[in-house]
């Protein structure tokens, strides 16, 4: 691990969402401990942060973002225990990969409340107190996806589109206060989120398609896409994060690790150009699969 040892590292109480071992969060939280900071590292449940136990400056915590009232609890907690919080990390999400057309509002609507209203949760929590010092910073964890508007995962970019839009406000709104706002755009990441992306689309969503189910396997590659062989490790992304989050200067966005520079190129081409190119990686530019479910009706 490379932490960033700096005199603000070694003042910094961290908090951060998601840190279920193997994921972003985890390896975000191994990297704020190595440079010094008090590492608050929170998930549902504190089995799933075995591997943060050794670190003595790392405290775990249950927390679900989803659970406003316990949002509440955790910071007034953490305020108590810990004097104030420093670094806010929004970095809890959940997968949504299906087709927009099929998929549950039931599941759209959990996408949502974790990967949007849990952090802007998180934020209105942290708020007074950090303005009441004029000094914190907020690091939300988004998507590249965010950029460029692909097919199968309607439902977890728009959330990511809504956060970064939230970010984006924010970062101005909260400039009087003397607070720093910055959105994190991964790429392709090796990590659980994307291992439980996968797993979702063998659930129960994806085995109840009826239009789309002769895309099944093009939607398994899609829940799977981030996790490649050659793709960003969750520990190079952390650390550059991390880097990025001690700095006396946040920048607004950052975005990191693989398929990240060619998706900001996507963003800016004309979108004809875009869903011609999403249409051939993803399968969509067949149309016997549509006479082959009508014979299943």
């Amino acid at each position: 691990m490379g932490g960033t040892q700096t005199k603000e590292a070694d003042e910094s109480v961290v908090l951060i969402t998601g840190c279920s071992d193997g994921g972003i969060g985890s390896a975000l939280a191994k990297e704020f401990a190595a440079a010094g900071c008090q590492v608050v590292a929170t998930a549902r449940s504190l089995s799933s942060m075995a591997e943060l136990s050794v670190y003595p400056n790392v405290q775990p915590k249950e927390l679900d973002v989803t659970d406003f009232d316990m949002v509440k609890a955790v910071v007034q907690s953490v305020e108590q225990e810990n004097g104030r919080i420093d670094i806010l990390v929004n970095n809890a999400g959940m997968p949504c990969v299906a087709p927009v057309a099929e998929l549950p509002l039931p599941t759209l609507e959990k996408s949502f409340k974790t990967n949007v209203f849990g952090p802007v949760a998180l934020i209105q929590a942290v708020f007074p107190g950090m303005a009441a010092r004029g000094k914190g910073k907020i690091v939300t964890i988004g998507s590249i996806n965010s950029y460029s508007y692909g097919p199968w995962a309607g439902g977890y970019v728009s959330s990511k589109a809504a956060i970064e839009a939230l970010t984006d406000a924010l970062r101005m709104e909260l400039k009087p206060f003397g607070l720093q706002v910055m959105l994190v755009l991964p790429g392709a990441i090796t990590s659980n989120f994307g291992k439980n992306s996968q797993t979702m689309t063998t659930s129960s969503v994806i085995e109840g398609l009826q239009w789309y189910r002769s895309w099944k396997a093009v939607l398994y590659k899609r829940g799977g896409f981030s996790q490649g062989s050659h793709s960003t490790s969750s520990q190079e992304l952390a650390q550059k994060t991390v880097e990025k989050a001690l700095s006396r200067k946040l920048p607004p966005h950052f975005a990191y690790g693989r398929f990240s520079s060619i998706f900001t190129l996507l963003h800016y081409l004309p979108l004809w150009i875009t869903d011609m190119f999403y249409c051939k990686l993803f399968d969509l530019n067949r149309k016997a699969a549509i006479e082959d479910t009508r014979k299943h009706e």
